[in-house]
């Protein structure tokens, strides 16, 4: 009888990909481990964090397990966009928590179950992926989680971790072991273990099941896909605990009873006194109305900067409210609790100059995106935005350095932008479209040059020399919202 293959029977977009290199980081996994030092329970520092929610079993027991000794630890994603977003985040925050803690943390990313879609927290069918949208979008995430193990290192050492300290990353994709799963296999050595009331229960399932769209069959199986993802590490890498958000709970106790079972039929027994498996599950990022974040639910703020710019990404965070703004400090960086409560309460003697937001931000973008683009979005920020509190004092070269490859950064030749008139600069650098709406925005006071933010009143006026900072550089200011970056040439 001719091989049939789990991917077509769940309508497995078949995806043969070479798999891409890994991106190496300083230390590797060997049989020599580091030891594990911490001055506090990691699962109690990601308690406190707002990184952990629920744990499967004692708590107890999985916090000497990881204070003990190094343990493998895995979260996995789909490739269902191009690019990860903020909500993914917590997971990923967890992952590097156990990697600076002496740990082997695993990034999965699900190329083979991507086209089944996974129905936990969702009330629609996932669209269909065409085979080849599945391969870009697999190989960007590849890219983009190696990029934040190898980012997410960087950061720890300059906010005082030990990097002789730190474990070991590796990314991997469950098509290495599903593509080629035939299902007669499948169903012998896994469908036999799964109790379809068990899968029935599932908040997941029955929520889709209730729903005026129902659930297909694939997307019903998608557990058992998930099931065999951990219990494949489990087995291969000594995996001993998974990371999902909360709608990942079901899926994520599938896996451990599956692993129990399928040791359990090995002779090992039912107990497994010596390595169990656990789940540790993070809250989902929402939006105020408490809508999760997504590519479905069109808010995402994407961690690929082609999507969402650096400068974008750092608005998001300084433009949180007040209330939310220390537990993301918790969530999104590695300050300390005392480097938190210090902010807070700078923040809290002044909110109007929205330091904890500016702190905020400027560890968020150095994670993801590099010291030196968070520097850019820094002074971006002051130069679109400037506090009333101090005067900015940057360089030219800071301020062309910013701006570099930004539309509002324009070059003019110095001896058509010395003597000229402001009104026909304006127009030049597309701030304005008329000299009538250049004069009506002077007369009314609003345009102003240079850093300290001088007002134009005079409709007749003309850039003088000593506007330029550092002779090479006009900053004009144009109502609320708009920036002119006039560079001479």
């Amino acid at each position: 009888m001719e091989r049939l293959f789990v991917r077509s029977t769940l309508r497995l977009a078949a995806v043969h990909l070479q798999r891409p290199r890994i991106v190496p980081v300083a230390i590797r996994w060997s049989s020599s481990q580091p030891e594990v030092a911490s001055p506090r329970s990691l699962v109690k520092e990601l308690r406190d964090r707002g990184l952990a929610e629920s744990i499967t079993g004692p708590e107890g027991q999985l916090s000497s397990l990881v204070d003990s000794q190094p343990v493998v630890v895995y979260a996995g994603v789909d490739p269902t966009a191009s690019s990860l977003h903020v909500g993914h985040l917590l997971p990923l925050m967890n992952l590097l928590h156990f990697y600076l803690h002496g740990h082997h943390a695993i990034g999965l990313i699900g190329k083979a179950t991507a086209s089944v879609g996974d129905p936990s927290g969702r009330t629609t069918e996932r669209d269909s992926i065409e085979a080849e949208r599945i391969r870009h979008q697999f190989e960007s995430l590849w890219a983009q989680i190696g990029r934040f193990f190898e980012r997410g290192q960087s950061y720890a050492i300059s906010r005082g971790y030990d990097q002789a300290k730190m474990g070991t990353t590796e990314l991997v994709t469950n098509g290495e072991w599903l593509d080629g799963l035939g299902m007669v296999e499948f169903l012998s050595t896994i469908g036999r273990h799964v109790r379809v009331g068990q899968m029935l229960a599932r908040e997941s399932v029955k929520a889709r099941m209730e729903s005026a769209q129902g659930i297909n069959y694939a997307e019903f199986t998608y557990q058992l896909l998930q099931s065999y993802d951990f219990w494949h590490l489990h087995r291969t890498k000594g995996c001993r605990l998974q990371i999902g958000g909360n709608d990942q709970y079901g899926n994520i106790t599938a896996g451990i009873d599956l692993i129990s079972r399928m040791r359990k039929s090995a002779g090992q027994g039912l107990a497994d006194q010596f390595d169990p498996a656990y789940g540790l599950t993070v809250p989902l990022l929402t939006t105020a109305s408490g809508e999760k974040f997504g590519k479905s639910a069109g808010n995402a703020v994407w961690l690929d900067e082609k999507l969402t710019t650096p400068f974008e990404l750092y608005q998001y965070f300084v433009k949180l409210p007040d209330e939310v703004v220390e537990k993301h400090l918790k969530i999104f960086t590695l300050l300390s609790p005392s480097q938190v409560a210090t902010a807070m309460e700078k923040h809290t003697a002044a909110p109007e100059a929205r330091a904890a937001q500016i702190l905020l931000a400027n560890e968020v973008v150095t994670l993801i995106h590099g010291e030196s683009k968070a520097t850019q979005a820094s002074i971006q920020t002051q130069l679109l935005f400037p506090p009333s509190s101090s005067a900015m004092q940057f360089s030219a070269q800071q301020i062309i350095d910013a701006f570099d490859g930004d539309g509002r950064l324009i070059d003019v030749p110095k001896t058509e932008l010395v003597g000229e008139m402001v009104s026909k600069v304006m127009r030049r650098v597309g701030a304005v479209k008329t000299r009538s709406e250049a004069d009506n925005i002077i007369r009314g006071g609003g345009v102003y040059y240079g850093q300290e933010g001088k007002r134009i009143d005079d409709m007749k006026a003309s850039v003088q020399e000593d506007w330029l900072l550092d002779g090479r550089i006009l900053l004009l200011r144009i109502g609320k919202g708009r920036f002119a970056i006039v560079r001479a040439v």
